[in-house]
């Protein structure tokens, strides 16, 4: 199971670069996030020759989602015996007696395939009832983020400050999008508004609080899986809108979260 033993704490500030040694993270994560790296080199090599398509839904998929899901499972499933895949281009699977990895291979495949910056690979792993671990890589931004449960979370191999609770100013970002407003057209919601189109993007955003909070709505757990335990491990409030406690374990199933939840600071009072 994920290495329990203390974790060294490094410098403040987060180093940049794709060789920095990581410093602060176990062995685990520190092999984690090689895995995650390695899945956003392939990312970017299958963008140098991309292959668009549509999807029934209408959303794209492209060769290099199915490119790097490929790469990740047998790689992930080798960190724990009996371990299982759901991933968001081969599909769901039960969990594995040795836990279960939730994959989106690339989160904002429109902005990845059309130039933009805001993309990424996330991972998690869910195990014993609770989300153990957690990847998220950024690659045009070079950012790569990790989570253990009890372990804290690290961007580039340096601590995550936690996050400051309390209310949410009219000025500070929050990340959600148009159908949320379509749904509930008399809600006040706090902050100015964002949407990236990539969860991973929000998700880790949030962590470093260039956005104050995000709500999601309509999301399935490979999306949000490691963007949940890195902001959890930090401090913040996860939950739903209404004020009900968000369960990992309520949405295991293959279906869309159809309600508003929320990442925000905690001793934030925002309800819907």
């Amino acid at each position: 199971m994920p290495h329990s033993h203390p974790i060294a704490v490094g410098p403040t500030n987060p180093p940049r670069g794709h060789n920095e040694r990581m410093i602060s993270t176990s062995p685990l994560l520190d092999e984690l996030g090689q895995i995650s790296r390695r899945a956003g080199e392939i990312a970017l090599a299958a963008r140098r020759s991309l292959v668009r398509e549509l999807k029934p839904d209408g959303s794209i998929v492209t060769n290099g989602d199915r490119s790097v899901e490929e790469f990740l499972r047998p790689e992930l499933t080798k960190l724990f015996a009996h371990s299982t895949v759901w991933g968001e281009e081969f599909g769901y699977e039960e969990e594995g007696s040795g836990g279960w990895w939730l994959v989106d291979p690339i989160d904002g495949t429109t902005n990845f395939a059309f130039g933009a910056p805001y993309w990424g690979i996330s991972v998690g792993y869910y195990a014993k009832e609770k989300l153990q671990l957690g990847a998220i890589y950024l690659p045009d931004l070079d950012e790569l983020y990790l989570a253990e449960a009890g372990g804290g979370s690290y961007l580039n191999g340096n601590p995550i400050s936690r996050i400051e609770p309390g209310e949410i100013r009219d000025e500070e970002i929050v990340s959600y999008c148009e159908r949320l407003i379509r749904r509930y057209p008399k809600s006040v919601i706090p902050g100015r508004m964002r949407c990236s189109g990539a969860f991973v993007i929000d998700g880790t955003f949030t962590a470093t609080q260039r956005f104050r909070g995000l709500i999601g709505l309509g999301e399935k757990l490979y999306d949000i899986a490691a963007s949940i335990l890195i902001n959890q491990e930090i401090g913040a409030d996860v939950r739903y809108a209404s004020g009900d406690a968000f369960l990992v374990a309520d949405i295991k199933k293959d279906v869309k979260i159809d309600v508003p939840w929320l990442i925000f600071p905690k001793n934030s009072s925002f309800f819907i």
